[in-house]
């Protein structure tokens, strides 16, 4: 049972940052929502053929959960996980194992999303994302994670309409919206 647990889990931040990423990123979703969705898209326009970003402007480029929008995220993201995992497997799974996986699972989404984020763009998540991402230094381009991560954030800024998993990597190959670019 925990191994399902695992793979649910697994699954449903795959599906949900596709769906954040394509619907309330690139799509103006809710009036509610218009600062997530404005900032975004002035992200993919000051975003220049060589992914750097027009003056070096760090905007938009780390997750700041330390700010109220990032905590408010945060936390939003970790109530309904939980409540939803906890209806499921309750009696099977422990609410403590339960919100200590969805708050992992939240974190690391952060961490991963600043370092790659920043390197892709040219940026070092240690210096920029208030150290909440590895430095860039660090970073081995041949890692398989770290190129599929890299090519995958590269195809997303070149084609606009694919490639919304930037962490998590699935949902793209289930709803037919990966693509790749070749000679980059």
């Amino acid at each position: 049972m925990i191994f399902i647990f695992f793979c649910l889990v697994y699954l449903t931040a795959t599906i949900e940052e596709w769906v954040i990423h394509k619907y309330l990123m690139h799509q103006l979703f809710h009036p509610q929502l218009k600062n997530l969705y404005k900032n975004h898209i002035l992200h993919h326009k000051k975003t220049k053929k060589d992914f750097s970003i027009e003056n070096n402007e760090t905007e938009y480029i780390c997750f700041e959960f330390l700010s109220v929008d990032g905590l408010v995220q945060l936390f939003v993201g970790f109530f309904i996980n939980t409540s939803l995992f906890y209806i499921l497997f309750r009696g099977y799974v422990s609410l403590f194992v339960i919100s200590a996986t969805i708050m992992t699972f939240l974190l690391v989404n952060i961490f991963v999303w600043n370092t790659c984020h920043s390197y892709i763009h040219n940026m070092d998540a240690f210096e920029i994302c208030s150290a909440i991402g590895l430095p860039r230094k660090y970073i081995d381009e041949q890692n398989v994670y770290v190129k599929w991560s890299l090519n995958n954030h590269r195809a997303h800024h070149y084609y606009h309409d694919s490639n919304y998993n930037i962490v998590f990597p699935g949902a793209d190959f289930l709803f037919g919206t990966h693509k790749t670019i070749t000679g980059l």
